[in-house]
């Protein structure tokens, strides 16, 4: 698949308007279409995101389909809630802002670097990630897939003895299809490897931890686990002595 590069690079600062209802608080980065920022509604002060990108026709339709695949994951508890959509005209520049909800939390891989050795304990890492195959299971139970799934993409928050999670930068390549929707499992077992420090430690790693890398080979992977359902049996159940 393709690689998206951001589309705009307009630096707004902190106390700019974006059109008549909302003001920019902070930049919070770039994602697939455009910049994001964390924006308030100036009546109210409540807080969304904005997702910024050209509004040319090419934009304007991927903008749309991507809406409309939020809105039909809306149910999806791992999907960040699209709210809607506005055009507005910046420096001259006329771009179609995606709003959103304004999820607490940061990066996982600020998260995973604030430790030790930018990595994980295993428990640690295998809580975070049964609740992203949970939550990627529920996505392709609705019929649809995220096509990008990293550590960048992922939005963690401690919470008592788990984490809550949002998916960001949700893909739209078309229809749902089985390679698609196999090609998060691979990529969600990525971020596992990544949380537990990546090739240098693999050969540390305790046995279980192994069995759902399968050392990151594809086909032994996807033979192991075919569906999102079938990785998430396996967490639930695996043996912690194999």
């Amino acid at each position: 698949m393709p690689t998206r590069r951001p589309v705009v690079d307009l630096k707004l600062t902190p106390g700019t308007m974006l059109g008549r209802r909302y003001r920019v608080e902070a930049h919070l980065g770039r994602g697939a279409e455009g910049e994001v920022y964390h924006v308030v509604e100036a009546a109210t002060g409540i807080p969304r995101a904005a997702k910024l990108t050209p509004a040319d026709r090419r934009n304007q339709r991927t903008a749309a389909r991507i809406a409309n695949k939020l809105e039909h994951l809306r149910e999806c508890p791992i999907v960040l809630q699209y709210h809607h959509a506005e055009h507005v005209t910046i420096r001259r520049q006329r771009v179609v802002v995606l709003f959103s909800e304004l999820c607490p939390g940061e990066p996982l891989q600020r998260f995973v670097d604030g430790h030790r050795g930018k990595r994980l304990p295993p428990y640690v890492a295998l809580q975070v990630f049964y609740r992203l195959v949970v939550g990627l299971e529920e996505v392709h139970d609705a019929g649809e897939y995220h096509s990008d799934v990293h550590t960048e993409n992922i939005i963690v928050q401690p919470r008592g003895v788990g984490f809550r999670m949002k998916l960001i930068d949700f893909y739209d390549w078309g229809k749902a299809t089985r390679p698609k929707q196999q090609q998060d499992i691979l990529q969600a077992v990525r971020v596992f490897h990544d949380m537990l420090g990546g090739r240098p430690h693999y050969a540390k790693l305790p046995g279980w931890a192994k069995y759902f890398l399968a050392g990151l080979n594809n086909t032994r992977l996807l033979k192991r686990f075919p569906t999102m359902a079938a990785l998430r049996r396996d967490l639930e159940m695996f043996d912690w002595d194999m």
